[in-house]
């Protein structure tokens, strides 16, 4: 065996060498990345990336805050179990399909069924983080355009502990 056959069998270290991996080292890396990245991906425009779990709620892009601002609901009536749509928090609640009415005040006392996005009329996820203090939503988002609303309160003053009036 001569010196350079013994070059050819041994392996080389990569210290060793200058050379760049293969190709297909390469091409294998940039799927795997892709198929990383493929979850987190919102769409198309300058935001492409949703880096947040929808449970979560932490990247928004657009949102408002306070009871005045939150987005329409739609309720479900006790008497017919039809919907009734409560454009905004200062609207009566009157059913569509029946006689019955309801005030404002009253939207505690219904089941919400869901809210819709003022941006692009999706159904939004909401919840209570404090269900103990409010019979009402206390924040909704929206997985379509990230829209996020948070009814904005304070445990200071008592009249947030006992929602009577919520403006």
């Amino acid at each position: 065996m001569t010196g350079s056959e013994s070059e050819i069998t041994e392996p080389l270290d990569a210290e060793e060498t200058d050379e760049a991996p293969p190709v297909s080292v390469l091409l294998t890396l940039k799927n795997v990345g892709k198929k990383i990245l493929k979850p987190l991906k919102r769409g198309e425009g300058p935001n492409k990336f949703d880096l947040s779990a929808a449970q979560t709620a932490t990247t928004t892009y657009d949102g408002d805050v306070g009871w005045n601002k939150r987005p329409p609901a739609v309720l479900e009536c006790p008497r017919c179990e039809s919907e009734i749509l409560q454009h905004n928090a200062q609207d009566s609640i009157d059913c569509p399909r029946c006689i019955a009415e309801f005030g404002y005040e009253d939207f505690g006392e219904l089941d919400l069924l869901y809210m819709g996005c003022p941006r692009c009329k999706s159904r939004m996820m909401h919840g209570q983080r404090h269900p103990e203090k409010f019979d009402i939503p206390e924040w909704a988002t929206c997985d379509e355009c990230r829209y996020h609303w948070e009814f904005k309160h304070s445990y200071d003053r008592p009249s947030d502990r006992e929602r009577t009036d919520v403006r």
